[in-house]
């Protein structure tokens, strides 16, 4: 069985902040954080399954796939990784599902409702970024 993690960052420092985040050194981090908290035995049980399946630095959401099980490993951590590429940040797990399909689905009401919420302040170029959410289907 698997599991699906949909993680939001925010930058701490500065919202606007345009990251160049590349998946793999996203994966780094949380598996760093998971070696340090959960010692050799959460790093071994998550390592074999552990990736990231979606990456969209414009929205700054990612989507992680693990095994069911080791996925308690990855979601106890996910609040602790505080820094990526020397920028203070914060990771929160917005959803947890069992298919990318269903993570799709999630991604695309969340982002209609936070554009939904903020129309009145962004501009139509802003809109289609943040409703972009393309190639999550791809996998």
């Amino acid at each position: 069985m698997v599991r699906y993690m949909v993680i939001q960052l925010r930058t701490l420092e500065n919202e606007n902040l345009d990251l160049k985040i590349s998946d793999k050194e996203l994966q780094i981090s949380v598996l760093n954080m998971i070696k340090l908290l959960h010692g050799d035995f959460g790093a071994g049980a998550i390592k074999t399954c552990f990736k990231v399946r979606y990456c969209n630095p414009t929205t700054k959401i990612f989507i992680f796939k693990t095994r069911h099980g080791p996925h308690k490993f990855l979601s106890s951590v996910i609040p602790f990784v505080n820094k990526l590429q020397e920028k203070q940040i914060q990771l929160s797990t917005i959803y947890t599902g069992a298919s990318m399909f269903q993570c799709y689905k999630f991604i695309q009401n969340y982002q209609k409702n936070l554009v939904r919420k903020v129309t009145d302040t962004i501009s139509e170029k802003t809109k289609e970024k943040m409703l972009n959410i393309t190639n999550v289907a791809n996998f």
